[in-house]
């Protein structure tokens, strides 16, 4: 029961985040990854497999970005790609595993 109310909470959480881009991904996402309804990205590989997916898809496309994680908190791992540029309309890239399944959110750069 906990674990399906975490992966809600994680869902509300970026449904109601004003953040969270619900545009095309600006990386290439691992092979068999859907587009679901609230907007967020379902992989169809688990955490470690889409983390090094997207890191050495940031790595060809030569985007500087700080990885912090994987890292586990409250039965939920994530993994974060801050960009270190200002030419990525994202400022940041999180990737977790809630309920089973694996989630790929992009945060949307600040207006200025």
């Amino acid at each position: 029961m906990l674990r399906g109310f975490l992966a809600r909470i994680i869902l509300m959480t970026g449904l109601l985040h004003p953040q969270v881009t619900l545009a095309e991904p600006a990386v290439r996402l691992p092979p068999g990854t859907r587009e679901a309804p609230d907007g967020s990205f379902v992989s169809g590989r688990g955490l470690r497999d889409s983390t090094d997916f997207i890191a050495k898809e940031l790595g060809r496309r030569g985007i500087a970005t700080q990885q912090i994680g994987p890292y586990r908190i409250r039965g939920t791992e994530i993994t974060r790609f801050v960009s270190e540029q200002n030419t990525t309309p994202w400022l940041a890239i999180h990737v977790l595993r809630a309920g089973g399944k694996t989630l790929i959110f992009f945060v949307a750069r600040p207006k200025a």
